[in-house]
């Protein structure tokens, strides 16, 4: 068995269930294809840095997937990387250790055949953190030990938008001193797909000679245009041959959801400042 299925922004709360429904849908699909793994590429919860109950409801939620699961974090769960988009919600040590006692860790390998799939997460890239210096020593050695696989990287933030020497400081994809430091570990050992989440779009193309496959959320669609699908979906792909082949998904009855529309256009800044309204069945 060598396809695996990527669900990327769940965006799940106890208190806040607009999009569980979505996600319900995006289960049972997954239940039903059964893949070998089912990656999900962050953003489980809606305001994880600063709950318990969220983190621990969205790993509630995951444990209905039949299949093994390998999850990492997003800025909705432990925070970002400075200087982020909430600059109370910055990834710290506590949010981190509250996710991996919840999850079991924040990145992970998995061979299946030809290939080695590597997943790290995307919000220490830049936050000078401990554990920063931890996941760059476990990636030299993941990298380093793949031996004639090729090697997919999955992480939540996409490493760019558009191309590898872009210079703003962005919470939409890893800052430029990181990526770079980054990209050169990943050319070096030949890295030849990457996989996120984040943008809440769908898109897939090359970038000097490197696969770059954005996958969709489940939850909702945003208004920020980045040249992507922004339809919610999930992705199938398949890493039997040298090339994966990827699928794009949209389970019927799945929900096309505006986050604007759901805000008020502008009445609540954040998903969290609205009024509760929990999941009609969890």
């Amino acid at each position: 068995m060598t396809r695996i299925l990527v669900l990327s922004d769940l965006h799940l709360s106890p208190t806040h269930g607009f999009f569980w429904d979505n996600w319900a849908l995006a289960r049972d699909t997954a239940n039903a294809i059964a893949p070998a793994a089912v990656i999900v590429t962050g953003d489980l919860c809606i305001n994880g840095p600063e709950s318990d109950a969220e983190i621990a409801f969205a790993a509630a939620a995951l444990r209905r997937l039949a299949p093994r699961v390998l999850a990492l974090p997003g800025n909705h769960d432990v925070g970002d990387e400075p200087p982020g988009q909430d600059a109370e919600q910055l990834v710290d040590e506590p949010r981190l250790s509250r996710w991996n006692a919840a999850f079991g860790a924040d990145c992970w390998s998995l061979d299946l055949d030809t290939w080695r799939l590597i997943g790290v997460n995307a919000q220490l890239f830049g936050s000078g953190l401990g554990a920063e210096a931890t996941q760059q020593a476990w990636l030299d050695a993941a990298l380093a030990t793949a031996a004639e696989r090729r090697i997919a990287l999955f992480l939540h933030k996409p490493l760019f938008l558009e191309t590898a020497d872009e210079a703003e400081l962005t919470a939409s994809s890893l800052n430029p001193a990181p990526r770079q430091a980054l990209l050169d570990k990943l050319r070096a050992a030949r890295v030849s797909l990457v996989v996120s989440g984040h943008l809440h779009q769908y898109r897939d193309r090359f970038v000097d000679d490197v696969r770059h496959v954005w996958a969709p959320s489940t939850a909702f669609m945003t208004n920020h245009p980045v040249g992507g699908d922004p339809r919610p979906g999930m992705l199938a792909i398949d890493f039997a041959g040298p090339e994966p082949i990827v699928e794009l998904l949209r389970p019927p009855g799945m929900a096309e959801l505006d986050l604007a529309t759901i805000k008020g256009h502008g009445r609540y800044k954040f998903l969290r400042d609205m009024p509760a309204c929990p999941p009609r069945a969890a």
